[in-house]
Order: C-alpha cells, then structure tokens, then sequence
C-alpha cells in the first residue's frame, strides 16, 4: 500500500481542501472510492476514518480520503459542495497518481455526519458515475435527525446558516434526491445507535424500495449507545488505534466483492 498525504483540492481552504490518497498494492486500473470522515459536521477530520481506506485498499480500491468545511467553517451546503468538488477531483485525476486507477465510476463511503455526506454526494452526481455508496451510521432525513437528536435548536440554525425549516432540512436530506436509477446503496448501522437511530437506515432502504433500486441493509448490536463500528465500542480510542469491528469489515468486503 502507497499513501500519499496532505493532496491539496481546494487550496483556498487549507487543511479543509485536502486529502489523502491511498493507493493498493496493484494500483493500475484499480477502481476509486472517496471516503468521508464523520464528526456531527463539526469536528474529527480525514485521518479519523483512515481505517476504512486501509480497508479498501486491501480490497484492491484506491481511497481517496477528503476533508471538508466544518460548521465553524461555513455552514449547508458548504460540505457537500466540498464532498462533490473531492469526486470530481478524483474522477478527473487532479493528482498525478491518479491517472492509473479505473476512475470510470466511483464508489462513495462514509460513517456519521460522513454517512449523510456519502449518500447526498452519491445522489447529486450522475449515478452513471456512481459504482455504490456505502453509508455507515448515516442521517438520511434531517427532519427526523433534528427532532430525535439530543442537540440544542440553534445547532440547526449554525447548520443552515439561518432560519430553520422543514424545507431547508429537507433539501439538505438524502432522501430527497432517491429516485428511479439511483447507484446502488449498502446501509450499515448498530441497533444500539442512539447518535443516529437505524430507522435512519431503514428510512433509506425504504425509499429505494419504492422505486425499485437496489439497496442492502446490515444491522449490527454495536457496543455501546454510539455508532458502533469499532471494537471498543466508543470511537474515543486514538484515531492510530481504531479497529473496525469483524462483522463491518466483513459485510463491507462482502458487497465489494459482489459490485
């Protein structure tokens, strides 16, 4: 594995516009993937997520881990912007190593804050470009976020940048955008989650549903009332120490197997 850091995307941004790439064993027409950190759009960067790059490296995927503008940065739709803006860095190999990979289509994975970032990102883009998306822990529908999510009413008012409303939450939603020929979706979620319930999850594979897209659920009991999604339960564990519980990596192997 070759991991090249700090790839500048949007200079403008500094830490914000970066990202790190890591590169498989065989990279030559290797299929892409961007990766997207969590962090409840406030906080945690790239290299809190870096498990889940070395993972799909170990698939045979090149990961490109992005940054973005946080809420302190900028607020909706600043980080989905960001996220889009990554992709299209990806897809048009805006870095030199990145000529080589299969940038044809795009595989797009996220957890938290992440995982709404990787279903929005994946749903805005042609789905023609799309390979999958994987969201793990991901709010699909902020209306339901807002109104079951222990934080204060002016969070909202810093995410929106204003006046909060049900259309806005809505327009920031994933959901919104599922419709006939959307890419391919896996949905990962703890049924312990008390961060982001997994009626989030199901919320997402019900709207495939009803248009007849292809969508896969994996329900986990995580440690814990987090997300989950590493062995110690917490995700408070130093980011050089996070493991990835067994049955997320095996579920996550799985389905790149099969697409």
């Amino acid at each position: 594995m070759t991991r090249i850091d700090s790839i500048k995307i949007a200079p403008e941004h500094g830490f914000r516009g970066e990202g790190d790439l890591f590169l498989p064993e065989n990279p030559l027409g290797a299929p892409v993937a961007i990766v997207i950190h969590g962090g409840g759009w406030t906080a945690m960067d790239k290299t809190t997520i870096t498990p889940f790059s070395l993972l799909l490296t170990e698939c045979g995927y090149a990961a490109f881990s992005v940054n973005y503008r946080l809420l302190n940065d900028a607020p909706w739709p600043a980080c989905g912007d960001d996220c889009l803006r990554s992709t299209e860095f990806l897809l048009s190999a805006g870095h030199p190593a990145m000529k080589e990979l299969d940038r044809s289509r795009i595989l797009i994975l996220g957890a938290s804050a992440g995982g709404h970032l990787a279903l929005w990102t994946g749903l805005n883009l042609p789905p023609e470009k799309v390979r999958a998306i994987i969201s793990i822990a991901g709010p699909s529908n902020l209306i339901m976020q807002k109104d079951k999510w222990d934080k204060k009413p002016e969070f909202w008012g810093k995410f929106l940048g204003g006046a909060v409303t049900d259309e806005k939450l809505m327009a920031a939603s994933p959901v919104t955008y599922v419709k006939s020929g959307v890419p391919r979706l896996l949905c990962i979620h703890s049924t312990n989650d008390k961060l982001v319930l997994p009626e989030q999850s199901r919320f997402m594979i019900d709207a495939y549903a009803k248009v007849n897209a292809e969508a896969e659920l994996f329900i986990f009991p995580g440690k814990r009332t987090n997300h989950g999604i590493w062995t110690d339960g917490s995700g408070e564990v130093s980011k050089d120490k996070r493991i990835i519980v067994p049955e997320v990596r095996s579920v996550i192997s799985s389905f790149l197997k099969r697409i």
